[in-house]
Order: structure tokens, then sequence, then C-alpha cells
């Protein structure tokens, strides 16, 4: 029985025979309801689909701060968790004989408009990786008011036993630099580095990330 609660001109709710009325981000729709057979096996596609979205899911759920930031205002109607495994499952899954891999170099940790940098790149320290960058166009970012965009870090193990570093909301991008804490590693390992910005004005503009290369640290 759906349900009408706002009289009779208003949005019903609920089920009405094999049809389902459902609200969402406060967007109202209507489905049918869903066949499906338990007892049916998979087939070769759905598996793959279902190995790559937990693949994915597995990657991206430890970073969810930095995801709800970098994806905030990327799509409409999807969450920022959402839109950032369905560009992520897009752009950043690749097959071989043994499987889905990350592909590491094209996830992306924050995504909008195009990047106003150029020339990022770190540096390795004793205590922290130092990154710096280039302004693309220095003039455009104060007519535009980009200058409140502040940096997003993420430093990422391949193997999970080692914890990732990450940077939220830190320094302008006219300042030109950012550091980040070198970890220390339970096992040694390769890290993945990558740069983003996001808007503090309110807007959740974001702008892409880009990826600055790995880091193989050593066990002390």
């Amino acid at each position: 029985m759906a349900n009408v609660k706002h009289g009779i001109n208003g949005p019903p709710s609920g089920k009405v025979g094999t049809v389902v009325f459902c609200k969402w981000k406060e967007i109202n729709y209507v489905r049918s309801l869903p066949r499906v057979n338990k007892r049916r096996p998979l087939s070769d596609k759905e598996v793959n689909n279902r190995n790559k979205f937990g693949l994915m899911q597995q990657f991206l759920s430890p970073y969810k701060k930095v995801i709800r930031l970098g994806f905030a205002n990327y799509a409409k109607n999807m969450t920022a968790f959402n839109a950032a495994m369905s560009y992520n499952l897009k752009h950043a899954i690749q097959q071989d004989d043994d499987g889905f891999h990350i592909n590491y170099d094209q996830i992306a940790i924050s995504r909008g408009q195009d990047a106003e940098i150029t020339g990022a790149l770190y540096q390795l320290g004793e205590e922290n990786i130092h990154i710096s960058w280039e302004l693309k166009k220095p003039q455009k970012l104060m007519y535009e008011e980009l200058t409140n965009f502040r940096t997003l870090v993420l430093l990422v193990p391949e193997n999970p036993i080692n914890t990732s570093k990450g940077v939220l909301l830190g320094n302008y991008i006219t300042d030109l630099k950012e550091s980040i804490r070198v970890p220390t590693p339970t096992h040694s390992d390769t890290y993945h580095l990558y740069l983003g910005f996001v808007a503090t004005d309110g807007t959740n503009l974001s702008m892409n990330s880009c990826y600055l290369g790995n880091i193989k640290l050593e066990r002390k």
C-alpha cells in the first residue's frame, strides 16, 4: 500500500502492486519491482562486475573523508562516495590473466574543474614529503576568486597492512607547497601520492587531482 503524506496532490510513497514509489535526494521517482531469481547462477559478466565493484569499494573505503571532500560537487543526484566509485571504476581498474587490479596512476581523489597548477612534484625528506607546484595563470585565480582552494593530499600504500597518510584542507593553492609526514611502514612497501584542491567558500567545488608518483619506503 502506498501512502500520500501531503494530500491528494502530494507524491505517494510505498508499493502498489508491482510499482514502487520512491524518493532519493529530494527526487521522487517510480520503479517496478525487480524480478530476481536468487537460485540463478551468475553470468561471467555479472561475476566480473561484482569483482570490480568489490575491489574498488575496498580500495576507496578507508579514504572516505578525502573522497567526500574531493567529489562533493562532482555528480548531481549522487553521493560523493558513489561519484568517486563511478569515476574510478571507469578509469582506474585494469584486468589481466590474474584478475582485476588498481591502476594507481589513474586514481582520482578529487574531480571537478581543470586543475590550475602545473609542474607538481615531490621531494622525500627524513620526516616529511615536500610537495611543490606552480600556478598556470595566477591572474585567473584572482579574477575568478579561486584563491580559496586548499589542498587534499593522500599517500596510499599498496599493502593494506601499512597505514595511509593524508592532509585535509591544508595549505592554499597560492602557497605553492604542502608537506605530509612520512609514515613508518610495518613492511617495506610502495606508496602512491595524490594531490587535489577543494574550495573552502561553501561552494564544494574541487579541482581535478593529479598523481605525483610512487615512493618506495623501507621498514626501519
